[in-house]
């Protein structure tokens, strides 16, 4: 694909797709961009003239639709959002195409969902310097198959093998595993990074154990995922009404407190027999041809600060793969990646080949190296000036990190991303305490909701009551929220059910005789330790303060043998806690 600069082209968000899944309505937006199609005709005379006011784009966007080659701008498909959303009107072709829920038309945000799932399946192509759409021969081919039709099947499940994401869920259920969106989740995507989480299932289960009430736990099924558990589900979804994977709910038992609890997580799939034989035929490993995978620039990453560098950095990386006609090292990666400006530690390179495999792209390592195994479309990859590839200190940091790391699993160091996120603070608290959990050896749970502390943990007779705050510009301990932190120390040792009915300190074992409190941040600012001071004084009980930084260094550490938890139980002094 011809280069194009970087300041020449309007950034879209393309190759993850996290709600849409209806396909009939799928086919309608691609079949508005066909002229032979009966739903375009409809469109073009009916529904845009009753639906679409003048003033907002009626006649244009019938003049449009008139037009042959057809091709359509972003704004003109997607339209504009209403505040409040009530009052939202009909300014888009694609919002006039779908109906939605008690309205004859759908808002921007659906439409902008059905659009990147079109274009992620190769049904239409974006031109990056107009900012529009046009329809393509598979999109023709699909647009014109029989509605519910063997054919059509067919055409979704070719489209569907060429979506890198949808091969890695099918290549993840293939040993045969009843696997949760959680299982699929943490392994799907760039993991490490803000813009693809996943919830523990391990925590997720215990706080679902915890729960006695049922609408409560429903809700807790519904709305608890991550990132990539939600693109997992998504994709999962998509592949079960096609016949290649099973969905059915997968039972756990939980032990909390020595009573075992009958938990179960409602999405959660098996690969089918045909689910197989496609997963042979995407991975070329049949006489069948080899189905190209459809890979974008902006698919490499998502909520990243510095996501350009990021996708510029991993766009370079797989074509690096693509062009090498033998294997290519780790090294010589390093030094093509150099001469273009991104100088990058070994293990940041390994991350993003981790992750190009993660997204689905089979990439075949060996000891002399690494080869591509796919064939893949011809990708634009924009042109940035040097200025515009400057790392931010999280993306040095994590840089760092993996090199430090040596026993720690590398998908912790997301939490250097996800602690400056207050928007993912659930997230964050869970992988906390998962951390806690699986990596420095405590037990415990992660608690949060009303009237809890975020988790609590023990070991060796001690307890420790977490507290996290996932915060932009670090942490400063406000009073209001050492006094938060105060009640539950407080709460802990009165034990009192009448001052709080949920009894959340039944979770330290009879046996635990030394408490401690704890917070947890990206990084600490101001006059924290002096809030830290008054609470152990007003308790009798010693606190202290951790950045993610060193959390991760102490189970880094741990796991070495270098610290133990007796050690970490003896850095509570009322200030931050560091390794």
């Amino acid at each position: 694909m011809e280069s194009l600069r970087l300041s020449d082209i309007t950034i879209r968000t393309f190759g993850w797709i996290q709600n849409p899944s209806d396909f009939s309505k799928l086919k309608k937006i691609v079949q508005l961009f066909d002229h032979t199609s009966s739903i375009h005709v409809d469109l073009k005379e009916n529904r845009i003239p009753r639906l679409v006011e003048k003033d907002d784009g009626r006649d244009r966007f019938i003049e449009i639709l008139n037009r042959i080659p057809l091709k359509i701008k972003y704004i003109d498909l997607v339209g504009t959002s209403f505040k409040p959303r009530s009052s939202g009107r009909c300014n888009g072709i694609a919002q006039a195409m779908i109906e939605g829920q008690g309205k004859s038309f759908t808002d921007n945000w659906t439409a902008d969902g059905f659009i990147r799932w079109a274009h992620a399946l190769g049904f239409i192509q974006y031109d990056y310097l107009e900012d529009e759409f046009s329809i393509t021969q598979a999109g023709f081919d699909f647009s014109r198959s029989i509605n519910d039709s063997e054919g059509e099947n067919e055409i979704l499940i070719e489209a569907m093998l060429s979506y890198p994401p949808a091969v890695r869920v099918l290549d993840l259920l293939s040993l045969g595993e009843h696997l949760t969106k959680f299982d699929i989740g943490k392994n799907l995507g760039f993991n490490g990074e803000s813009g693809f989480t996943s919830l523990p299932l391990n925590i997720m289960l215990q706080t679902l154990a915890d729960n006695d009430l049922v609408s409560e736990k429903t809700k807790i099924r519904q709305d608890w995922e991550g990132s990539s558990d939600k693109y997992s589900r998504m994709i999962a979804g998509w592949l079960s009404k096609l016949g290649l994977v099973k969905k059915g709910k997968k039972y756990f038992d939980v032990n909390i407190g020595g009573i075992i609890h009958r938990e179960y997580i409602s999405h959660a799939y098996k690969i089918t027999g045909e689910g197989l034989k496609q997963l042979r035929r995407a991975k070329g490993t049949t006489s069948a041809r080899r189905i190209e995978k459809r890979v974008c620039w902006e698919m490499f990453a998502t909520k990243n600060l510095d996501r350009t560098y990021i996708r510029t950095r991993r766009a370079y990386i797989l074509k690096f793969l693509e062009v090498s006609s033998s294997l290519i090292t780790i090294e010589q990666i390093k030094t093509k990646l150099l001469e273009k400006g991104y100088d990058e530690t070994v293990e940041t390179i390994k991350s993003d080949i981790k992750g190009l495999i993660n997204i689905g792209l089979n990439i075949q390592e060996t000891t002399r190296g690494y080869s591509l195994k796919d064939s893949i479309n011809d990708f634009m990859i924009p042109v940035t000036d040097l200025n515009q590839i400057v790392k931010s200190s999280i993306e040095m940091s994590k840089a760092n990190m993996r090199d430090n790391l040596q026993m720690l699993p590398h998908d912790y160091i997301e939490l250097i991303e996800i602690s400056q996120d207050p928007y993912q603070n659930r997230i964050f608290e869970m992988k906390v305490m998962d951390l806690f959990i699986n990596e420095y050896g405590f037990s415990g749970s992660h608690l949060g909701g009303s009237r809890k502390p975020d988790g609590a943990m023990y070991a060796h007779g001690f307890g420790v009551i977490v507290d996290t705050k996932a915060y932009k510009d670090g942490y400063n301990l406000p009073i209001s929220q050492a006094d938060e932190m105060e009640r539950y120390v407080r709460e802990n040792i009165d034990r009192n059910e009448h001052v709080n009915s949920n009894r959340w300190w039944n979770i330290f074992p009879e046996d635990t005789n030394e408490y401690k409190f704890l917070f947890v941040s990206g990084f600490f600012k101001g006059n924290f330790e002096k809030q830290l001071e008054r609470i152990s004084i007003d308790t009798g009980v010693q606190g202290g303060a951790l950045s993610v930084e060193h959390l991760l260094l102490g189970a880094e550490y741990i796991k070495r043998g270098i610290l133990t938890l007796y050690d970490f139980k003896n850095s509570f002094l009322n200030k931050e806690i560091q390794f």
